[in-house]
């Protein structure tokens, strides 16, 4: 029996340090990919992003490197493919915020300010997609047509 439970316990620290480095991998890359960004290479800072995205890791990231994604496609956004990476950078900015919104919150605010942009653009961006613009949802007040003055009224 105790070699059952020795080789169950085995087996989960092995598989926890398997995933541990596969989440410190994902660290390295999105360092990687930022590199790539500061040094202008946006091919392959969306190659690295990529990659990440694709090992299916993404799913065990904390909130704050999931943040640190979705800004890294921000950037790509500005010299290729902006179409795509801009929808993948709202996904992932949903995702940071599906993970853990407290954290996502206090990484977007604290932000280096040459990224506000790139924060307000996804704010937006996912503001507008969770909550269209609907005007028959608007009400609004009669008041206002009853202070103004008919065409025929004397000033």
């Amino acid at each position: 029996m105790k070699k059952i439970v020795l080789t169950s316990l085995s087996a989960m620290l092995l598989l926890s340090a398997c995933n541990s480095s596969a989440d410190s991998s994902c660290i390295d890359d999105l360092r990687d990919a930022e590199a790539a960004v500061a040094l202008g290479d946006m091919e392959a800072a969306k190659s690295v992003a990529s990659h990440i995205i694709g090992s299916g890791n993404i799913s065990r990231l904390p909130a704050k490197e999931i943040a640190r994604l979705s800004l890294i496609y921000m950037q790509i956004a500005d010299s290729t493919d902006r179409e795509s990476s801009i929808a993948q950078a709202t996904d992932l900015y949903r995702q940071a915020y599906q993970t853990d919104p407290d954290s996502a919150s206090a990484f977007y605010s604290d932000v280096n300010p040459d990224m506000y942009p790139y924060v307000t653009m996804l704010k937006t961006l996912v503001g507008h997609l969770e909550n269209p613009y609907n005007p028959e949802s608007e009400n609004f007040d009669d008041s206002v047509a009853a202070r103004l003055p008919e065409a025929n009224d004397s000033i």
